[in-house]
Formats: C-alpha cells, structure tokens, sequence
C-alpha cells in the first residue's frame, strides 16, 4: 500500500522577500539578497514593475475583488503557482486572442486566490507603481540585481522632476506645479 503525503514547501511569499529587502542598509546587501531568492515569480514581479516593455491589457486602477481572508500560509494559492497565468494579461502575449471580459475574470480569480499582500503586489505590477510600500526597490536594483531581465528599463521621473526644481530654485525663479 502507497501511502500519499502532501509535503508543502515552505516557500517565501514575494511579499516578504521584498519587505525584507527594504530593511535592508546598503545596496550591495540589497542585491544579494533579491540573488539569493531568486525564482520565476519573483523576477515576473519585478519585471511587470519596472520593464516599459511589459504593457499589460487590462483596465487601469483596482478591479473589484474579494480579499481572501484566509490566515497567512492558508491561501488558496500563491504567487509561486499563480504567476504561470501573468502571460494572459500582457499586450502581445497569448492572453491578446481572449475575450477581455474572460481575461480581467481571469485577473480577479489570481488576486481571489492570494494573500492580501500579494494580491496588492500584483495590482501595483500592473499599474506599475510600488505606491510606497516597499521603499528602496528601483528599477536600478534590479538590474543589478539581474542584469539580463528587464529589456527597457523604466527610468524615475521623480527624481528628475527634483533636479529641475532645485535648478529653478538655485538660480532664484519659481516653478508652479
């Protein structure tokens, strides 16, 4: 008689590894420590976040969905198994031939399906904006960190907004926002 056991790996949720990260002091640190947890789905995230080439067909702003409340560890699923489908819902991927009522279904069922961490991780993924929470991850730390993954970089606009003001204010004019 075989007897089955489900052994589960204790895998880290993208959103510890990245949280993580940012308590993080030098940049070196920074790097080694999104290397030694690299997988597929955290390089999917960090390439949505911050690759211009990655444009995504789904609706802006946040889709209506049911937060899981399930206990942390106790999800339905996680980013580990779920970011297989994030080929669905970018331009030019194979998600394109389906219906977009079938593939923003699709999209909520993921975010249904995640811890509520996660599920905001893949929404600012699609909207392309971190919104403040995981502080120190750039599109810079990431090409160090993977030099190979993201093909357009997204270049910081704030930072270039800050020079032009300080610019104005040194030679002793004002901008109006």
């Amino acid at each position: 008689m075989v007897l089955w056991r489900n052994f589960i790996m204790a895998e880290k949720m993208i959103s510890e590894i990245l949280a993580a990260n940012c308590k993080l002091k030098t940049n070196n640190e920074k790097v080694q420590h999104l290397q030694k947890n690299d997988c597929r789905p955290l390089r999917n995230i960090l390439k949505g976040l911050f690759d211009e080439a990655v444009v995504f067909n789904l609706p802006a702003g946040i889709p209506p969905y049911r937060k899981d409340d399930a206990p942390k560890g106790y999800e339905i699923s996680n980013l580990h198994r779920v970011s297989k489908r994030f080929k669905y819902f970018d331009k030019g991927g194979i998600g394109e031939q389906m219906l977009a009522a079938r593939r923003e279904k699709m999209f909520i069922d993921v975010l249904e399906s995640l811890h509520p961490d996660e599920a905001e991780l893949v929404i600012a993924m699609k909207e392309k904006s971190l919104m403040g929470k995981y502080k120190g991850i750039t599109s810079k730390l990431v090409s160090e960190a993977f030099p190979n993954l993201l093909v357009k970089p997204i270049v910081a606009t704030r930072a270039k907004s800050t020079k032009v003001k300080k610019k104005a204010v040194d030679k002793g004019t004002e901008t109006q926002d």
